[in-house]
This record gives C-alpha cells, structure tokens and sequence, in this order.
C-alpha cells in the first residue's frame, strides 16, 4: 500500500496561522522566552514553515506589531483629519481623544488589548532593536500630533508641548500595562479595564495640564 502523503495547507493559511497563534504568545510572555516549536506547536503548522515566512523570531514579532500600530496610527490620522474638516483642529479635548482612543477602547483579550500588551514589552525593552521598532511605528504619527497641539497652544514653546505629549504618552501606556494595582490601591472604584473611564479621566487630566502656564517661554 503507498504511502499517503501529509496534507499540505492551502497557499497562505500557514502564514496566518502563525501571525494568529504568535499575537497571544507574544503578548502574555516575554517574547524572547517563545520558541519556534512553541509557535508552531500553537499553529498547528512546521518548524519550516515558520523559518519560511518569517526567519527568526524577531522578525515575526516585528511584523506583528507593526501591521497593528499601522491600523491605529491611521485611526488617529483620520480623526484628526475629521477635526479639521470640522473646524474643531483647535479642541484640546478633541486632539487628546483623537490620539488616546484608539489605543485605550479595547476589550481585555481582544486584539487590541493583546497589542497594547506587546507595546508595553517592548517599551520596557531599552534595547536598540526595539527603539527602533517603536520609532518606525509611531514617531511620524506622533509628530502630527505635537504639531496639532502646538498649534492649539499659542501660549506654549515647542519644549513645553513636546514635554507634555510626553507625559501623556507615558500615562497612556502605564494604563495600558496595568495589570490590576490600580484596582486593588482603589479597592475596585478605579479599573482601566472601563476603557470609556480611563479614557474619560485621561483628557480631563491632560487638557487642563497641556493648557496651565507654560514651563519654558515660547519663542
């Protein structure tokens, strides 16, 4: 009797049997601790197939979050777009929702929500690579946010903007990363799983920090 031959995946199903097994993986372990035979036993797919399409480890991650950061940079630049069709570019509210919604509306364990887990790995990481990966991904998007602040901030020099974009930045990832202390120091009234809460607390707070009295003179 011959032989029956293994069943070959139709073109393209291993490649994205391995982006959807990897993202989990990823995002709950540090991904340095993820090997080749954790990601192809999770995707049901060859040591080889894996080494085919991706090379090494590294790249994998990197294309991951960067096909996830793409989509949400281009959330906030079509909102900010829509701010200026709408006359309201200078709506320091409208600019920090514009820029904080897209990464904090998320549900825990959806896509997004393991996303925001692997940017908050990799700011952890101080390592060249990942600079680099967080760069590419989000300095340009980044950039026409500090311009659109600037330009609603007469009253503040670029130092202090970018300052203070800064800081916004940083409490927009440590609610991203919080994996229940604000919860417990709050006894239960403060979650950042209440995306819309968070959300809603980050703007109040940065409005009125990005409109207080500027720090450094302007120019």
């Amino acid at each position: 009797m011959l032989k029956k031959k293994s069943e070959r995946l139709p073109q393209g199903e291993a490649y994205q049997r391995i982006l959807e097994a990897a993202e989990p993986l990823f995002a709950e372990r540090n991904p340095e601790l993820v090997s080749f035979r954790d990601l192809a036993s999770a995707a049901g797919v060859s040591l080889s197939a894996i080494n085919y399409h991706f090379g090494t480890r590294q790249a994998l991650f990197r294309h991951i979050f960067l096909r996830r950061a793409r989509a949400q940079t281009e959330r906030r630049s079509a909102s900010l777009q829509q701010l200026k069709l709408t006359g309201l570019e200078n709506d320091i509210e409208a600019i920090i929702e514009a820029f904080v919604q897209p990464a904090l509306n998320v549900q825990p364990g959806d896509k997004h929500d393991l996303f925001n887990k692997m940017r908050a790995r990799l700011v952890a990481d101080a390592s060249p690579d990942s600079r680099a990966t967080l760069s590419e991904a989000y300095d340009v998007n980044d950039r026409l946010f500090v311009e659109a602040l600037a330009k609603a901030l007469p009253h503040l020099s670029l130092k202090d903007v970018h300052w203070r974009f800064h800081f916004l930045v940083g409490s927009m990832i440590y609610t991203m990363s919080d994996f229940g202390q604000l919860a417990e120091i709050s006894s239960g009234v403060c979650s950042p799983e209440d995306s819309s809460e968070s959300i809603r607390y980050i703007i109040q707070a940065f409005a009125a920090a990005l409109r207080a009295p500027a720090t450094s003179p302007a120019p």
